[in-house]
């Protein structure tokens, strides 16, 4: 099939998120498209139509589901609108091959386990059957110790930083029913699951949908920033990613690493704060023990520790506890700059880690590549966001924080002056790097070179994010911690691609 022809029973392709957002009282749904990066605006209506495009009904169908809802439309013009967004990559035929030309007849839903995301309950994925014994590696992986980061206990302050900050919170079906039970009022979504929810990606079936949107802040969340589910069915009311934020879970061969996520500003108010709720529960012993749906990243066989350059896990991983044991530098952000050019110098020596304890001062001129790249990426997402997010929406201000610090620190003399000033909470910086050093957290899709200079660049810019947020802005919880909300919307809202950019121009 040509990539110009509409697919006969057209959905919402699997790389589109949609999302629903209240803008005030105005109700607003946006596609973002993740392999190019842009959001798309659909008013009510649209989305209607699109949401009927699930890869069951050919056009004439999904024009005559979307007039059972009340949004009316002709065949022709319902033919034009989708040619458009399949032109834009938008649309995908059902990849279900020839059993696609069999489907239901126009307008009827079509059987069988949910496409896309994680398999139905209880079935396997793929086509192979479901084995009652686990394979011998998958034995010894539930067997593997859960080490958790030590002496860190969180204590929540209940003010919803969290809840207000990322793009999408999932729930599992039954998640989402309980929900809609205890506070059925929520976007009228009592009644109909899909008033409250949308699918996880594209318009089918998924094993999790996310909730609405309202100003940025969950649904759920009440006004004085209280979880209304928890207020209401107590913590197991919520959906299982909140009960376990912010832990983060990484199985490196030896144990699985439980640390935090230092992405809202309790976990760093609670640095060094003893007597609050444990990190995980203290009878979970082993990987086995953990609820099923848990994400536990798996460190590869071999990683990249600089542009060209490999290491093996087991070598990954003993040098991480050796850097976790070093001496802190004075300046945490001078010492990852200094162990970044001393890695792709001399590999995972302990030379590499001497040059981190004892870092020469971090140059403007070596630091501001970096944050230009930022502010091209924060930058462009301030001015998406102004299109359609609320004033009152914390992530859209806090990416023209971002694009304001990183503008401003473009001037040499301002960004030296800033590299030459006393850290004003060094103890933060500390825990951000050992958090990170034991949840594995620098070796992902970048180089472990160039993550260090990423972690570097982000420091500055949380450094620089006091001047920048001012009058009714400071008193908002989440600028309490300005690092925690860096990390948040680096990972939360995409900007951390910049550093994949600067990869690239290596």
């Amino acid at each position: 099939m040509s990539p110009s022809t509409l697919p006969a029973r057209p959905r919402l392709a699997a790389h589109v998120l949609a999302r629903r957002h209240l803008v005030g009282e105005e109700e607003r749904v946006i596609l973002h498209d993740l392999r190019s990066g842009q959001l798309l605006q659909l008013g009510q209506r649209e989305w209607v139509l699109v949401s009927a495009a699930d890869g069951t009904r050919d056009v004439e169908g999904i024009a005559i589901a979307a007039a059972r809802e009340g949004a009316h439309a002709r065949v022709p013009a319902v033919q034009a609108f989708l040619a458009q967004l399949h032109a834009a990559g938008l649309l995908e035929a059902d990849d279900t091959g020839e059993d696609a030309a069999r489907a239901p007849a126009s307008g009827a839903p079509a059987g069988g386990a949910p496409a896309g995301g994680a398999p139905a309950s209880g079935a396997p994925a793929g086509g192979a059957p479901a084995s009652p014994v686990p394979a011998p590696e998958e034995r010894d992986a539930r067997e593997r110790p859960l080490e958790v980061l030590p002496d860190f206990s969180l204590h929540c302050d209940g003010r919803g930083s969290c809840c207000r900050i990322y793009a999408s919170i999932l729930f599992d079906p039954e998640e989402a029913a309980r929900a809609r039970a205890l506070r059925p009022d929520v976007m009228s979504g009592g009644a109909r699951h899909e008033l409250a929810f949308m699918p996880e990606r594209g318009t089918w079936p998924c094993a999790a949908s996310v909730v609405a949107m309202r100003d940025g802040r969950c649904a759920y969340l009440e006004g004085e920033g209280r979880c209304a589910l928890h207020a209401l069915g107590g913590p197991e009311a919520k959906p299982l990613g909140c009960r376990t934020f912010p832990a983060s879970f990484v199985d490196d061969g030896e144990s699985v690493r439980v640390s935090v996520a230092v992405e809202c500003a309790c976990v760093l108010a609670s640095a060094g704060r003893p007597g609050g709720a444990p990190l995980l529960d203290p009878r979970l012993r082993v990987r086995g023990d953990l609820d099923g749906r848990i994400d536990v990243a798996r460190l590869p066989d071999r990683a990249a520790v600089a542009p060209g350059a490999t290491a093996a896990r087991a070598e990954l991983v003993a040098w991480s506890r050796r850097l976790a044991a070093a001496a802190p530098p004075p300046d945490v952000a001078a010492g990852l700059f200094a162990l970044a050019d001393a890695v792709e110098a001399e590999g995972l020596t302990g030379g590499a880690i001497a040059r981190f304890e004892r870092p020469e001062a971090l140059a403007p001129a070596a630091l501001g590549p970096w944050l230009a790249a930022l502010h091209g990426r924060a930058a462009r997402r301030a001015r998406e966001d102004a299109a359609w997010r609320s004033e009152r929406d914390l992530a859209r201000r806090a990416t023209r924080w971002i694009a304001a610090a990183t503008l401003a620190l473009a001037e040499p003399d301002l960004l030296g002056a800033l590299l030459l000033a006393p850290v004003r909470a060094p103890d933060r910086e500390r825990f951000y790097l050992r958090a990170a050093l034991h949840g594995h957290r620098l070796l992902g899709a970048l180089p472990l070179s160039l993550a260090l200079r990423d972690r570097a660049a982000r420091l500055v810019v949380a450094r620089a994010l006091p001047v920048i947020v001012a009058g009714a802005d400071a008193d908002d919880p989440a600028c309490a911690e300005p690092l925690a909300l860096v990390e948040a919307m680096l990972r939360g809202h995409g900007l951390d691609a910049y550093a994949v950019e600067m990869a690239g121009a290596r």
